[in-house]
């Protein structure tokens, strides 16, 4: 009976290294068992294929223990997930966002928005000067603004993957004890290792186009709700290079490094359990130790000065005899990094736990 693997794709990734997988599933293989991928395409049996290799390859693979292997994976069959919404969106609906021309506009928009911050200095980004109007509206609308964008960074996470031909999925997910939106998007697996960057750095693209939007549009105007997209935008960007997370840097770090276990082989490492690890594995164990520092300096240059701004507003407005709102304000806010805390606090004792 002849065995038909056509449907699995087969990319290489680097010397003797390969990734077949089936849009769902992927594992990394040597190059002899790609060919024997790539011969198993529905006109020889498992033996012939297995002659066919050891005649161009010199090398006996036991090509039936193989299929037995990729069947275990879940290789032997094609992806069947139900089509979902972003399904509809064709490569040409957005492959014009990352294309040439509009590389060279993003620059020109960014050189803009360079000129404006330097001939206007209320154009640069500034926590103390955000809140601009009452307290609850402030704090409603950085609520609302954050999650839209956030929203935003992650269609440009889909507007990559399907203009690569990858299905995306939107769901919402954990970083530590941060909850945040996210993107799956598996099978860029099976596209060339370069592609893969811009799946992994379009939400940051998309930010970087809002940043210099708003520096223009606040050159011009100065409109307040300019510089609110601008620090939210701004703090997005920061906040995926705190990548001792799996952040959109940290996708980046792991294909530049060729490592695709990277946070798992660092981890290793750390426990003393990773003798003779890579460079790069070791370079990343050591940030997964700084980065929680680094995670909370973010808080400190960022969340802790809207807080303090935002509770500066809410006192105001008490004492010139307002109640409800700036009241409603101290609650929500209050309420808020009570949670933040308590999820920290457990974080931690976890992650202290599993080190020692």
């Amino acid at each position: 009976m002849n065995t038909d693997l056509s449907f699995l794709t087969v990319v290489a990734d680097g010397p003797d290294d390969y990734v077949i997988g089936n849009g769902e599933t992927f594992v990394h293989v040597p190059a002899v068992a790609a060919a024997v991928v790539a011969v198993l395409d529905g006109t020889r049996t498992v033996a012939q294929a297995r002659e066919r290799v050891r005649a161009e390859r010199g090398v006996d693979v036991d090509v039936a223990a193989f299929v037995g292997g990729l069947e275990g994976a879940g290789l032997l069959r094609r992806a069947g997930r139900a089509p979902n919404v972003w399904d509809r969106i064709r490569p040409r609906h957005v492959a014009w966002f990352f294309s040439r021309p509009a590389d060279v506009a993003l620059l020109l928009l960014t050189g803009c928005a360079l000129a404006a911050a330097v001939a206007e200095p209320r154009v640069r980004p500034d926590v103390t000067a955000l809140v601009w109007t009452g307290s609850l509206t402030f704090t409603l609308a950085f609520a609302a603004g954050s999650w839209i964008l956030v929203l935003l960074h992650e269609l440009g996470h889909i507007a990559a993957a399907r203009s690569l031909g990858v299905r995306a999925e939107l769901s919402l997910g954990t970083r530590l004890q941060f909850l945040v939106v996210q993107t799956r998007m598996t099978g860029v697996w099976g596209v060339p290792r370069r592609a893969r960057y811009r799946a992994y750095l379009a939400g940051m693209r998309v930010d970087w186009t809002l940043i210099c939007l708003s520096a223009c549009v606040l050159y011009a105007t100065g409109a307040a709700l300019a510089r609110l997209v601008m620090v939210i935008c701004l703090a997005q960007v920061v906040w995926q290079f705190l990548f001792f997370m799996r952040t959109d840097v940290y996708y980046v770090f792991a294909n530049a490094s060729g490592n695709k276990n990277l946070m798992a082989d660092a981890q290793a490492h750390l426990r003393g359990r990773g003798g003779g690890a890579r460079l790069s594995v070791r370079v990343y164990a050591w940030f997964l130790v700084v980065g929680r520092v680094l995670g909370l300096a973010f808080f400190a240059l960022y969340t802790v000065p809207i807080t303090v701004a935002v509770c500066g507003r809410a006192a105001a407005e008490l004492a010139a005899g307002s109640w409800w709102e700036p009241m409603a304000t101290l609650a929500v806010i209050s309420v808020g990094w009570v949670l933040y805390l308590v999820i920290l606090a457990r974080r931690f004792l976890r992650w202290i736990r599993r080190f020692s």
